[in-house]
């Protein structure tokens, strides 16, 4: 296999032979599961939206997540398009990001169909600057994403490459790369697509906007799996990154990101809680998605307190509950109907076992030591040496 490193010296427009198959195998996943926002009816929802009988708490909930989405779409593909995209030089790793922008572009025309069919008022689109629970997660995504972005320029203005970086800017990389890959898109995205509208249409309430989420969730987590390998690999590569005080720093990612998640939910249900759904039960799970997410890369689990409190997600992705046009249509893409592609890990998170276990610390052997913490290859699990 030839050998390409991410951060180069490597020729980019070289396809084959491939580095990063997997890489390549997975952008073909995503293009199974293509969809298009205009293949749903939403006359069952402009109803539900304009019903005078609709409960305020439900009306809030439903524009306050569908504001924040449709903000946060806008500004991963910006910011995949404008990092990640220049900084990995294998042409397979830039493959699959060309097809995440595709996506994340994709994404923002469904909630603008959700947004115009409803006649939602178009101030929905600044709220994100009014609301300071939701401002301050956009406000983080641009602070971690600030120090690559200069990284970049620098690079360009000294005339050198990615892969003669030091540890510290590639310290930044690696903590820009988790965020948005476990925390951004494994926690906020998901667990607002797959959460707080879902529930509504739970309870007969905008069924079709939750159908369109159902399907961004899809390919959102394809991102996820992807950027879980990433971040694998680069950490493989680069494991004098992985200090102590690293590990403090991501580890403290998390607990900021939850309390914004925690903010912006309690600004979602300000009024208190709807039927199935509430602000501590909301919490809890957003602690247990992230916890997925960083041990997925061998890290240990933040939270000691995490739970799963809505084992009805596993539905959310069935998708075989009311078979509607735009479910067949979608089915009808060869693989593509297949939610994780044989990612069994994944598919525990969304109805298994993992509801109420959720992962625990482990001790483990190990084979690599980096300043202080250490990897067992076997288990893909890094760990402070305390």
């Amino acid at each position: 296999m030839t050998y390409k490193p991410l951060l180069g010296p490597c020729d980019s427009y070289q396809l084959e032979p491939f580095a990063y198959e997997w890489a390549w195998k997975m952008a073909r996943d995503q293009e199974a599961l293509t969809w298009s926002p205009e293949e749903t009816p939403t006359d069952k929802d402009v109803f539900d939206y304009k019903d005078p009988t609709l409960d305020p708490r439900h009306k809030h909930l439903f524009e306050s997540v569908l504001a924040q989405l449709t903000t946060f779409d806008i500004e991963r593909g910006d910011d995949a398009a404008e990092t990640f995209l220049t900084l990995f030089q294998p042409a397979e790793i830039r493959h699959f990001f060309k097809r995440l922008i595709w996506e994340e572009g994709l994404h923002t025309r469904s909630y603008r169909f959700v947004i115009e069919n409803l006649g939602v008022p178009l101030e929905i689109y600044d709220r994100w600057q009014t609301i300071p629970a939701m401002k301050a997660r956009i406000d983080m995504a641009s602070e971690l994403s600030r120090p690559v972005e200069l990284i970049i320029a620098q690079v360009k203005l000294n005339g050198t490459g990615y892969g003669d970086l030091g540890v510290t800017d590639r310290q930044d990389i690696l903590r820009s790369l988790m965020f948005w890959g476990l925390i951004f898109e494994g926690v906020f995205f998901w667990l607002n697509l797959i959460g707080p509208v879902q529930q509504l249409s739970r309870l007969g309430r905008f069924r079709r906007a939750a159908e369109q989420f159902a399907f961004i969730l899809r390919d959102e987590v394809g991102h996820v799996r992807f950027g879980q390998a990433l971040i694998r690999e680069y950490m493989q590569q680069h494991k004098d990154c992985l200090t102590p005080g690293f590990l403090t720093q991501i580890h403290d990612d998390a607990v900021r990101a939850i309390q914004l998640e925690h903010d912006f939910m309690a600004y979602c249900l300000k009024d208190g809680p709807i039927v199935g759904y509430s602000l501590p039960e909301h919490i809890d799970t957003a602690k247990f998605f992230a916890n997925m997410q960083y041990t997925s890369v061998g890290l240990q689990p933040p939270f000691d307190d995490a739970r799963h409190a809505f084992p009805w997600f596993s539905e959310v992705m069935e998708l075989n509950k009311e078979k509607s046009f735009f479910e067949v249509v979608v089915q009808e893409y060869r693989k593509g109907a297949g939610l994780f592609s044989g990612d069994e890990e994944m598919e525990d998170a969304l109805g298994n076992e993992l509801w109420n276990n959720p992962v625990q610390p482990k001790t483990r052997t190990t084979k690599y030591q980096a300043d202080g913490a250490s990897f067992d290859d076997d288990e893909d699990e890094w760990q402070l040496n305390m």
